[in-house]
This record gives structure tokens, sequence and C-alpha cells, in this order.
């Protein structure tokens, strides 16, 4: 198994988008009002201008893409934000989740991010048992009424971690 980390490359932000959107409507029946704004997150990454405070990772294994993670700044000082975190379900379980973790935590901690905070929801419970093992704590929970297909109402919950 060879598992490469890396920043994505121009045209990579299509595999991301495009997995989001099959991911979440395979798994969990959601429709175009997630995986069309998680796609524009992915779409538009490229447009935002490179800089260290930002960047988005694509998991690479055997010469396949099979997964992403993206740092972003938000608009609070000294707290950075976790988004489109995904592993191809084939692949879970075999640490690829925690290696695009592990790379972005290691460049928050290096571009000085004080505080991480993210956003997942309650369906993803693999998700958010990571994000817990890496010391993320709940913060609030709303209800989402828009992204279930078959008008099931999803809890999006916000969780942080305090860096140091």
């Amino acid at each position: 198994m060879n598992l490469i980390i890396r920043p994505y490359r121009s045209g990579e932000e299509q595999y991301v988008a495009g997995a989001h959107r099959r991911i979440y409507t395979e798994e969990y029946r959601w429709g175009e009002s997630f995986t069309y704004y998680a796609a524009q997150i992915a779409l538009t990454f490229p447009t935002r201008g490179k800089c260290p405070e930002e960047e988005l990772w694509v998991a690479e294994l055997d010469g396949q893409l099979v997964g992403s993670i993206l740092l972003c700044r938000t608009e609070e000082e000294g707290t950075g934000q976790l988004r489109l975190f995904l592993v191809e379900k084939a692949h879970r379980n075999n640490g690829i989740g925690t290696a695009l973790t592990d790379a972005l935590l290691a460049r928050a901690r290096a571009v000085g991010y004080r505080r991480l905070i993210l956003w997942s929801a309650d369906p993803l419970h693999d998700a958010l048992r990571h994000y817990e093992k890496l010391g993320f704590v709940y913060e609030e929970a709303v209800d989402n009424h828009d992204w279930s297909l078959e008008g099931k109402v999803a809890k999006e919950i916000k969780m942080s971690l305090t860096l140091e």
C-alpha cells in the first residue's frame, strides 16, 4: 500500500466535489442542498489564492484519489476550520483518515492557529468518533431540515479543538 497525503493539484478539486456528491447521496441520502454546498467549497478553493493558512489535501493510494481534507481561515482571529473531510468507503479504517487529519493539524499548528472548528452531522458517527479522539469537543447543534432526500432531520454539530 503506497499512501501519499499531499496538497491537491489543479483539477483535483473536481474529485473532491464529485466524491462529496456521490458519497453523501449514496450513503446518507442527502440531496443537492448539501452536495451542491460541499461541491462549491471544493470548486471555489483554487480561486481563493494560495496562502499558508489554507490548504486542500488529497489522499492518494497506489495512484488513486481516495480522500480529502481542507484547512481554511475563518473570520475569527487565530481560528481555522476543518472542512471537506472524506475517505472513500472501501478505504476506511486503515489509517487514511488519521493521515489526513494529522497533515491538517500539523499545518494548523505551524501557521499559528490557536483553535480549530468544524461542522459535522449526527449520521456521520465514525467521523464524530474520530474528531473526539483528536480532542475536538462539542459546542452546539442545530437541526437541518434541508439535506435529506427522505425528509429526515439531520443534526449539524459544531466542534472545536484548542491547539497548543
